[in-house]
C-alpha cells in the first residue's frame, strides 16, 4: 500500500472515530461545553446578519448534520473505486440508520429521529457526487490530454 493511500485510510479512522464519538455519545453532543458555546455563539452571529436571521436551532443542526456525513461520502468514492455509485450513495443513508437505530435502542438520552438519518444521508450523497464527479473530470481531461498527444 503507498503513502497515499495509507494516509486516505487514516484519515477514514479518525473521521469514523469523531462519526462514532458525536453519534453515540451517551448525551447529545449539545447539551453543554464546547459544542453547546459554538453553537449559541453560531445562532447569535446569525441574528446579526440580515440573510442568516432566519436561522434558528433546528435549521442549524439539520446543516451540522448534513456537514457531518459530506466526508463519508467523499472517502468511500476515493477509497472504493470499483463500487457502483449506487451502492455508494445508498451507504451513508444505511450507516445514519444504523446509528440512529443504535440511539434509539440505546442511548435514553439521544434523540433519534427520521430528520437526522435523511439529512445524514443527503450530507454523504453530496460528498459521493462530488467526489464522483472530481473524479470523472480528472478521468475525462486525462483522456483528453493522452488524445491530444497522440497516444
Amino acid at each position: 500500500m503507498n503513502l497515499k493511500k495509507a494516509s486516505t485510510w487514516l484519515g477514514l479512522l479518525a473521521y469514523l472515530a469523531v462519526l462514532i464519538t458525536a453519534s453515540l455519545w451517551p448525551t447529545p453532543v449539545d447539551s453543554g461545553g464546547v459544542i453547546s458555546f459554538l453553537t449559541s455563539e453560531i445562532l447569535k452571529a446569525c441574528k446579526n446578519i440580515s440573510w442568516l436571521n432566519w436561522v434558528q436551532y433546528n435549521q442549524l443542526e439539520a446543516l451540522a448534520n448534513v456537514v457531518l456525513y459530506i466526508p463519508l461520502g467523499i472517502f468511500l468514492v476515493v477509497l472504493l473505486p470499483g463500487v457502483s455509485i449506487l451502492l455508494l450513495l445508498i451507504t451513508p443513508l444505511v450507516v445514519s440508520g444504523v446509528v440512529e437505530e443504535l440511539q434509539r435502542w440505546f442511548l435514553p438520552e439521544r434523540y433519534s429521529t427520521l430528520d437526522d438519518v435523511l439529512h445524514n444521508a443527503l450530507g454523504g450523497f453530496i460528498g459521493v457526487v462530488i467526489s464522483a464527479s472530481i473524479r470523472q473530470l480528472m478521468r475525462s481531461r486525462a483522456k483528453a490530454r493522452s488524445a491530444s498527444l497522440g497516444r
